[in-house]
């Protein structure tokens, strides 16, 4: 019995002093979730490469884990003045052939080039001259289980709550 009114006693003082007591200060702000960045570049594309690498901003972290969406500045609306943005892999058919923008990242740059079953000293200007390209670097649960369509470039940016304002300018790398 003395054995039993110990435990009981220990255990009530145990329960008594696990007292909480008051909160403490509200510690700082987290971040609101998702993270994106985003930068930009025009370039042109020459023989006999086809292959551009744009410098990732060194204000902009990217990390392994992250993804990095690219998407060619494909048109303006002739009504709205809008950008129409088209993500990359981009395939064009041409009369002979097709033509596509491609490209691969890592976390110090991003390579866009260009491929197709053509001869590529036969396009033209119009593929690659002054060609402009916006990079968004998310993370890749955000990639792969957002639900957003990452095709449109406009819900990636809501998505994400870019602004405009905040589009670094990126450069081409001579190698």
């Amino acid at each position: 019995m003395k054995k039993i009114l110990s435990i009981i006693l220990l255990s009530l003082f145990v329960i008594s002093c696990s007292n909480d007591g008051a909160p403490g200060p509200q510690g700082p702000p987290g971040e609101d979730g998702l993270i994106g960045s985003t930068f930009e570049a025009t370039v042109d594309f020459e023989d006999p490469e086809y292959s551009v690498f744009i410098e990732v901003p060194g204000t902009i972290e990217v990390l392994e884990s992250d993804a990095i969406l690219v998407y060619l500045l494909e048109a303006v609306d002739e009504q709205t003045g809008a950008d129409v943005w088209s993500l990359l892999p981009q395939t064009f058919y041409l009369e002979d052939g097709e033509v596509q923008y491609n490209f691969n990242h890592t976390s110090f740059d991003v390579n866009i080039y260009l491929q197709g079953n053509v001869p590529l000293n036969t396009l033209g200007s119009a593929f690659t001259d002054n060609q402009t390209f916006r990079m968004v670097v998310v993370p890749s649960d955000f990639a792969l289980n957002s639900g957003v369509n990452l095709n449109n470039y406009n819900e990636v940016k809501a998505a994400l709550n870019l602004k405009d304002s905040d589009i670094k300018k990126a450069h081409q790398i001579k190698k």
